[in-house]
């Protein structure tokens, strides 16, 4: 049974599934889909044509198994869900987050307070994402992977999480994303590839190919990247 504020705000449009919490001053817009589980924290928005809680469907093609039933979606409070992006179940994220048009996020991640996932970015499955952090237009976040706080990475980056490019099929053993920690920055198009760690406040040139581990407080460009200066430095 669904718990609905009196003061939310629910366009006519709107398709609501069963077993919904929508707290006060929400507002929802047309064409706005919610399904079991969902639960929308004060004063969140969602635009027009969003989808929230949606379960993955792999149609026999994918070699990773995916959920089969409905778990809890959570959106803090003051959070934007922009017009047509798709949110998948058992996803939490914080309050004054802002998630773009058309982005996508998949099962099992959770995101933090005060971020952006801007127009175009796609967020893999089994992802953290902490506090303050910003991703910009169009980029890959893969799966099982962790980003710390105060993390900004430009536009068209992407990521990966195997080495043998689905050669030996899924297992969480060796299927690992990169590890990004605080205070990273990413240049935009840059390629940051499967169990590569990204140190405390380091930062990746644009277009940078990252194929090992990165100390924390340097600098790296090139293809492959490697170290030329240290943070806040240019040579």
């Amino acid at each position: 049974m669904n718990k609905i504020s009196d003061s939310a705000f629910i366009a006519d449009t709107a398709v609501i599934y069963d077993d919904v919490i929508i707290e006060d001053d929400v507002i929802i817009r047309d064409f706005v889909v919610l399904y079991p589980g969902v639960i929308l924290e004060k004063g969140v928005q969602v635009m027009e044509g969003a989808i929230i809680g949606r379960l993955p469907r792999g149609a026999g093609a994918t070699a990773r198994d995916t959920l089969e039933e409905y778990k809890k979606v959570k959106i803090g409070e003051n959070s934007v869900i922009s017009p047509h992006a798709i949110i998948y179940t058992d996803v939490f994220i914080g309050r004054n987050t802002l998630i773009g048009d058309g982005a996508s996020i998949r099962e099992g991640c959770r995101i933090g307070d005060f971020c952006i996932i801007s127009r175009g970015v796609t967020i893999n499955y089994n992802t953290i994402i902490g506090n303050k952090t910003k991703i910009i237009d169009n980029t890959h976040i893969t799966g099982n992977m962790f980003i710390g706080n105060n993390v900004f990475i430009s536009s068209l980056v992407a990521t990966t999480n195997d080495n043998s490019m689905g050669a030996k099929g899924y297992s969480d053993e060796w299927i690992k994303g990169p590890t990004i920690e605080d205070d990273v920055r990413i240049g935009a198009g840059a390629n940051i590839l499967p169990g590569v760690r990204l140190g405390r406040g380091s930062i990746i040139a644009a277009g940078a190919v990252v194929t090992k581990d990165v100390p924390s407080g340097k600098m790296v460009m090139g293809v492959p990247a490697r170290i030329v200066g240290n943070e806040g430095e240019r040579k």
